[in-house]
């Protein structure tokens, strides 16, 4: 017979020993029987359990069940009262969300959790880049060797015998590249237009941590400022217009982000290349941008070039090669490679010729093929997410997360973050305690099939 802890809560005893009682033989095994008592309950790894803590919950006169099959008698237990936990989190998050206020925003608005979805709701304000000073890009240039440097050093090591080095470096990494988010947050200026509209949402996050997400737009308040011919009255802060947008921290380093963002490129490349109507219509904005047809475009994002560069995106990655959008692009190619003369007068006559369909077909590739939207840092990319919404493009069918395609690539907490997002915090949980290597391996495969994507490889608008 299982060991009983004895509870000094009589009506949780009371509880555990009818639930006992209630079970078959073959049920009071540990497990189901935690299950029964718990179905309800908040275990101690939910965020919220983590944020506020056992002790300002049970000050509050929170109940807390106590785990009568764990021989560790200072075990956390089980919080048995959300609603309790949710108003004590709340409270905390508005006392942090006054100092946020101070800051100038128009809105602030706190939230226990703040999730991909949740974000679906907002934009992020429209920025202004600012140029640095000598000093400034100096730094950057040093800050950028750095970081390349410490890659090198990285890739070097062997990750099972050296992950304590490993571990050592990364800090390193992360030290520098946080010195560079903080230069480049003084780059960025919120829009004039968006002033009126600026805010921020205080929540917490999947690690039980406070966060802060600042500089953002409300849908609907983006809708009315378009209804209106781009301008919105301020809601009555007028000392946000001194406030500025920090820029959002860089979550990966430049080889990671121009390996993920090649990959997208060629997904792209592959989706856009079987989409004729779409990829004519790209041509011929780009035209019209490349003509001066349409003079108030500036020369921003042209994610689609008519010198009609092929950039080679195999480069970016090892994994690049063999990745299934780049091969389908290379057999389209392939294809049309096949089929057209080799002279150019030939080819001249050969097109001509063609029917309507035909020339979509190679247009169509032609554009794909031109198409690049690697980046060295992180920023807003609004023409290649138009053409990606255009195309349905996602990412989840062309790529899939694994220890070479980013979770080698990321610090410890990143890989939990995602095992977290994509597979559920129980699933996160025991990979705390764990080596890097170790993690690693066990996170690959528990995303494997979740279609979990990072940031900046998912759908905007």
């Amino acid at each position: 017979m299982l060991q009983h802890h004895f509870l000094t809560n009589k009506s949780q005893f009371a509880n555990q020993e009818q639930v006992w009682e209630g079970s078959s033989s073959w049920e009071r095994s540990a497990h189901n029987l935690r299950r029964k008592l718990t179905e309800r309950d908040v275990p101690p790894n939910n965020p919220l359990a983590q944020f506020v803590g056992f002790a300002a919950y049970e000050a509050a006169g929170g109940n807390v069940r106590r785990d009568l099959f764990s021989d560790d008698e200072s075990a956390p237990g089980y919080m048995t009262e959300p609603v309790l936990l949710e108003k004590l989190a709340l409270e905390r998050l508005e006392r942090e969300a006054e100092a946020v206020r101070c800051e100038g925003w128009q809105w602030v608005e706190v939230r226990t959790s703040f999730g991909y979805s949740d974000r679906q709701a907002f934009d992020h304000c429209r920025t202004l880049a600012v140029d640095p000073s000598e000093e400034q890009l100096q730094r950057l240039d040093a800050i950028e060797a750095l970081v390349s440097e410490l890659e090198g050093k990285i890739d070097d090591l062997d990750p099972e015998a050296d992950s304590a080095a490993i571990d050592a470096l990364e800090a390193q990494q992360q030290q520098a590249e946080a010195e560079r988010e903080a230069i480049e947050q003084t780059l960025q200026q919120i829009d004039p237009r968006d002033l009126p509209l600026a805010g921020a949402v205080v929540y917490v996050d999947p690690r039980g941590e406070l966060a802060v997400l600042r500089g953002l737009v409300r849908g609907e308040d983006r809708k009315a400022q378009a209804a209106q011919g781009g301008a919105v009255a301020a809601p009555g802060n007028s000392s946000a217009g001194t406030a500025q947008a920090k820029a959002p921290k860089a979550d990966y380093s430049e080889k990671l982000l121009r390996q993920l963002t090649a990959h997208r490129t060629a997904a792209l490349r592959a989706t856009l290349a079987d989409s004729p109507a779409v990829a004519l219509r790209v041509l011929a904005y780009q035209l019209a941008v490349q003509t001066g047809l349409s003079s108030r475009c500036g020369s921003g994002d042209r994610p689609v070039e008519i010198r009609a560069d092929t950039a080679d995106v195999r480069k970016e990655g090892a994994d690049l090669a063999e990745c299934k959008a780049q091969q389908e692009m290379e057999a389209h190619r392939e294809r049309w490679g096949s089929l057209l003369p080799g002279d150019q007068r030939a080819l001249l006559a050969w097109v001509l010729k063609a029917d309507d369909t035909q020339v979509l077909d190679l247009l169509a590739v032609c554009t794909a093929s031109t198409l690049n939207t690697v980046q060295g840092r992180e920023a807003p990319q609004p023409i290649a997410d138009a053409i990606a919404a255009a195309v349905d493009l996602d990412m989840a069918d062309w790529w899939e997360p694994t220890a070479e395609s980013y979770l080698l690539s990321v610090p410890k907490a990143k890989v939990i973050e995602a095992v977290r997002e994509g597979a559920g915090a129980e699933a996160a949980a025991g990979l705390e305690g764990l080596k890097k290597p170790e993690a690693v391996t066990l996170a690959q495969q528990r995303l494997h099939g979740k279609r979990w994507l990072p940031p900046v490889l998912r759908a905007k608008g």
